[in-house]
């Protein structure tokens, strides 16, 4: 799937109509708009699911990797036990399930768990130095290793290599956490230099300069990380996404002008992304501009008027032009 491709979007949330009772379909559309960085309507989408179709373990899993993601990491895991619950001979669901647990410090259940997954088909073969540092890790608190860990320079290239493969995969190491281990640092550094490389040799694929820019940003180069994602939209100016990943580099980077610029855009690319009405609301907040920050909430909730996130955004920024005198 091209990230960019917005009739996609329209096709999937076609099938969601047409068929209701079917947890792919939600799936699908939940995928499409985690890919897209759009959480809170990832989420939305996820959560219909689970009300409305029977078999929801993919449902469940796309769920967990959202919560963990953003760094309740209790949700995600009881999301992605579910799924497991649902379908235990999944691969990428005992995976994602173990990395979370370890995520968590819940050494223990997630060496366990990897095991299983590396005992699921040829898939599994990668897992196994996550294993080992798992059991390393359990060592430390007086457990004993079954083996040992294997060195550094081997995995680097290994991960530069499946990285130069299939440049897609550098968003999997990239998912946004508030810390990474030196073993997952050493990881993102890896897919940083293949990702560099491809874009050197392909300069004109605007998704690997946005894949460069999210893992750039996840090891704190938040200039180099702006300028992937600006070049990713010099080449396409239509790029949605690497808009939305500029508006908070910009924040981050404390541009907060450059920020409102790209978010602006965002929502003119796109009016039916909730969570760019959601961001352009704070920002504008942020800068006291409050009636503007209450147009941005208004036009969240006409794209979803349940959303209380928007609800109280807008309540607030009323109050807010109410007191500093101006309208609303």
């Amino acid at each position: 799937m091209r990230r960019h491709d917005y009739d996609k979007e329209a096709t999937l949330r076609a099938q969601v109509q047409s068929e209701p009772g079917r947890p792919e379909v939600y799936s699908g559309l939940g995928a499409w708009l985690l890919r897209a960085g759009r959480l809170a309507q990832a989420r939305e989408v996820l959560q219909a699911g689970l009300a409305q179709a029977s078999r929801t373990a993919r449902i469940h899993h796309l769920l967990g990797l959202i919560f963990a993601g953003a760094g309740d990491h209790d949700a995600g895991e009881r999301h992605l036990a579910r799924a497991v619950d649902q379908e235990p001979g999944r691969f990428e669901f005992l995976r994602d399930l173990g990395l979370v647990q370890g995520a968590a410090g819940r050494v223990t259940s997630s060496v366990e768990t990897l095991r299983q997954a590396v005992g699921v088909g040829d898939a599994a073969a990668g897992l196994a130095w996550l294993v080992r540092l798992g059991e390393r890790a359990m060592a430390e608190m007086g457990a004993k290793p079954e083996r040992r860990p294997p060195p550094r320079p081997r995995r680097a290239a290994m991960v530069e290599r499946i990285i130069a493969r299939d440049p897609a995969l550098a968003e999997v190491l990239a998912i946004r956490r508030t810390e990474f281990s030196p073993e997952e640092r050493e990881n993102l550094r890896a897919a940083r230099r293949a990702l560099a490389r491809l874009a050197a040799q392909h300069p004109g694929y605007a998704d690997v300069h946005f894949g460069l820019s999210l893992v750039a940003e996840q090891l704190g180069e938040t200039d180099r990380a702006i300028e992937a994602a600006e070049k990713a939209l010099a080449i396409n100016p239509r790029y949605a996404e690497a808009c939305l990943l500029a508006v908070r580099l910009y924040q981050n980077g404390g541009r907060p002008d450059r920020a409102v610029e790209r978010c602006k855009q965002v929502t003119e690319l796109r009016p039916d992304w909730l969570d760019a009405h959601l961001r352009l609301g704070g920002l504008m907040r942020d800068q006291g501009r409050a009636a503007e920050a209450a147009e941005a909430y208004r036009r969240a909730l006409a794209v979803n008027g349940r959303c209380e996130e928007a609800k109280r955004g807008l309540v607030a920024a009323m109050a807010e032009a109410e007191a500093g005198g101006g309208p609303a």
